[in-house]
């Protein structure tokens, strides 16, 4: 996005993606609904532009939290084409980033699984499958079938597989340099 694109936008947006800058994620959710309001650029302007150069959004030593609001925010960024790397300790909820398409992983981050409840308290057993079969669709077919027949079954015991494991099963290692 340039100055050019800022001085067509709607007042509106230009005020949203000013409150956003602070927080990443939602400031490229408001840059592109407000990149759609503008519309195809005039005649002769459709000049390539290179795409902004996003740092990886890294993710440290998370201790998970809500599964539907991670869920919406795996989107956005599945969405945004935005890359994450996955460090320190991953827990529960946090595990779901897995499913996103360029994610890597350090070799000595800890991956913590388990069944879902409500802030430890267990779910009826249609809630419990529901979520589980949520969570589950956020991993590839390998640990999906693991979590589902195993793991979501340890609902006050953690899980842990580490981050080596996950590079030996084809997860990209993250470079040594965060």
């Amino acid at each position: 996005m340039t100055f050019e694109d800022l001085t067509r936008m709607p007042l509106a947006c230009v005020a949203k993606l000013a409150r956003a800058l602070g927080r990443t994620l939602p400031a490229l959710a408001v840059a592109a609904a407000c990149a759609a309001a503008l519309g195809p650029a005039p005649a002769g302007a459709q000049a390539i532009r290179a795409p902004l150069n996003i740092q990886p959004l890294v993710i440290r030593d998370d201790a998970g939290g809500r599964v539907d609001w991670r869920a919406a925010e795996i989107a956005e960024l599945r969405s945004a084409g935005r890359l994450v790397e996955l460090r320190g300790e991953c827990m529960s909820a946090c595990t779901m980033y897995l499913s996103l398409p360029g994610v890597c992983v350090a070799a000595n981050t800890t991956f913590g699984f388990h069944g879902p409840s409500f802030y430890g308290i267990p779910l009826n057993a249609h809630d419990f499958d529901y979520w589980s079969q949520v969570i589950a669709a956020h991993y590839p077919a390998p640990i999906a079938e693991w979590y589902m027949s195993e793991a979501r079954f340890s609902v006050n015991r953690t899980r842990r597989i580490r981050g080596s494991e996950m590079i030996k099963m084809g997860y990209p290692e993250c470079g040594s340099n965060a």
